[in-house]
């Protein structure tokens, strides 16, 4: 039986004590210069607020913001992922990274992603957390096409950030020139993966290349390599990332059709491009589900044809684990029935664990935990378990997989895959009454705020830096990311409120 998540639903009223008072424009303008250097700073004097308290990891929130992300005026600019670094709750689109902090606390910043009005972003990676120097940074690729200017020719080209998530400071950046290898003028099409080395803040991304001719020289999907520290890029043709750490790339390589049985996992040297071990599958498909610290996941099939008599050919299902630091591969068969393909999407903990499930004819029919130490599987079961089902999984952080049932988000042990207990939010959260509301959902006495729901200092109900709690629908749901501070989740605006493209729903962690 999955126990429900801790959530509080009503929670409007504590919000608004909560964000009452905290300075911020949603509205303030960018500043920075070109190179994708842009970035607004924190006011000099940080405003008063309760200090917001950190759950690593954490196993109950509350609803502690709904910002509305309006639909930008520029085609194809809209809103493409949520995700939360350290304190800092984010937004990416093709116009750039915008952060603000999960208690309302400090400005919006806003770093763009291009450089020039002649350059068009075409595809963003989801936000990374990485160490820059030992300290935490988010980390962004776009994957952009550059009209030229000048006398400078088009190409295709990815931009690099490392961004201080409190501050918004770009610390670091680099552009990689796609077209210096694949010729004037050609690129990439879209982010198809993404790989991060958490410790160097090193970058693997997978992109699905633009055109015939780019196709030809790097294939439909090919890795660009970036190190902050020493400002280097590489461009891997034919591979597919499926992890990097201290240099070293794993991924996947082969042509993904019927009848290729040519996909095998590739370790590569990440400066040079030199592939250094190959280790053949047989498998027609070979995709690339999760990069796990110490570990690549991938997972494929292959059709076996019917013996002679038969009418009815059979599947190969395989997951694989592949040592990033040795090229070292664990194979690991699928339980579900071999009568149909099957496709998996796995989650890093970013820890020690990787969990992945399994579809077949668009059905959840498997579900597995990995040691990410050794790549091994340690637990699973499948949908015909008699007393269990498959939850619908939204992200892995530090030992829990969060996730969502038809009737609430549920909290799931990553390595040993048991249910995790409902939490209580601590007392000493200084947001949180000192007990458990009788009913659910009221607050104690002393956490109420004014009549009507209006803070004292007369700022607008349920809205702080932005945010607007009159949009959230009160349906608690699984966050899709997650930090020690909280995690965050997208929701559909409703009404009929066009200029919003969607709303980013802020979790804050209470226990």
């Amino acid at each position: 039986m999955l126990r429900p998540m801790a959530a509080t639903t009503a929670v409007t009223a504590a919000v608004v004590v909560l964000l009452a008072g905290c300075g911020g424009d949603d509205n303030k303008s960018d500043s920075g210069t070109d190179g994708g250097g842009g970035q607004s700073t924190a006011p000099s004097s940080t405003p008063s607020a309760p200090q917001l308290q950190s759950f690593d990891p954490p196993k109950a929130f509350t609803a502690a913001a709904a910002f509305p992300v309006m639909r930008s005026a520029k085609p194809g600019s809209q809103t493409k992922d949520v995700g939360i670094v350290g304190p800092t709750a984010l937004t990416t689109s093709n116009d750039g990274l915008t952060g603000r902090n999960v208690a309302g606390q400090g400005e919006t910043w806003t770093v763009p992603a291009r450089s020039a009005e002649t350059v068009k972003t075409l595809g963003t990676t989801t936000p990374m957390a990485v160490k820059l120097d030992g300290k935490e940074v988010v980390a962004m690729a776009y994957v952009q096409s550059d009209e030229g200017n000048g006398t400078q020719k088009p190409k295709g080209q990815v931009v690099f950030q490392w961004i201080d998530p409190v501050e918004g400071k770009l610390l670091a950046d680099v552009v990689a020139d796609l077209s210096a290898t694949l010729g004037p003028g050609e690129g990439g099409s879209r982010v198809v993966n993404q790989a991060y080395d958490a410790e160097t803040g090193q970058l693997a991304i997978g992109i699905g290349a633009l055109g015939d001719a780019a196709r030809k020289k790097a294939g439909e999907v090919f890795t660009v390599y970036a190190d902050p520290a020493t400002k280097k890029t590489s461009l891997v043709p034919f591979v597919n990332p499926a992890g990097v750490l201290d240099g070293t790339i794993v991924g996947a390589k082969g042509d993904n059709r019927e009848g290729a049985a040519n996909g095998t996992i590739v370790q590569v040297e990440a400066a040079s491009g030199k592939v250094t071990k190959q280790t053949p599958t047989g498998l027609d498909y070979l995709n690339v589900e999760a990069a796990g610290p110490k570990h690549g996941y991938l997972a494929g099939h292959k059709y076996v044809k019917a013996p002679p008599g038969s009418y009815d050919g059979t599947y190969d299902n395989l997951l694989f684990s592949v040592d990033i630091a040795t090229g070292a591969v664990v194979q690991t068969k699928s339980q579900v029935s071999n009568e149909n393909d099957a496709s998996f999407k796995c989650w890093s903990d970013r820890a020690g664990a990787t969990v992945c499930v399994g579809n077949q004819n668009n059905k959840d029919v498997e579900i597995l935990g990995f040691d990410d130490a050794t790549g091994k599987k340690t637990w699973g079961y499948t949908d015909k378990s008699a007393s269990r089902i498959i939850p619908t999984i939204t992200t892995a952080f530090h030992g829990v997989v969060y996730a969502q049932t038809e009737a609430q988000p549920v909290l799931m042990d990553a390595k040993t895959g048991q249910d995790i207990p409902t939490a209580t939010p601590t007392s000493s959260d200084s947001t949180t009454p000192g007990s458990t509301p009788t009913d659910g959902s009221t607050p104690t006495e002393g956490s109420t705020p004014t009549e009507a729901g209006t803070p004292s200092d007369g700022a607008d109900p349920g809205s702080a830096n932005g945010s607007d709690m009159s949009l959230y629908n009160g349906k608690p749901r699984s966050p899709i990311d997650v930090s020690p501070y909280g995690g965050v989740y997208p929701q559909e605006p409703g009404g009929s409120n066009y200029s919003i493209d969607s709303l980013m729903i802020v979790l804050k962690a209470t226990a």
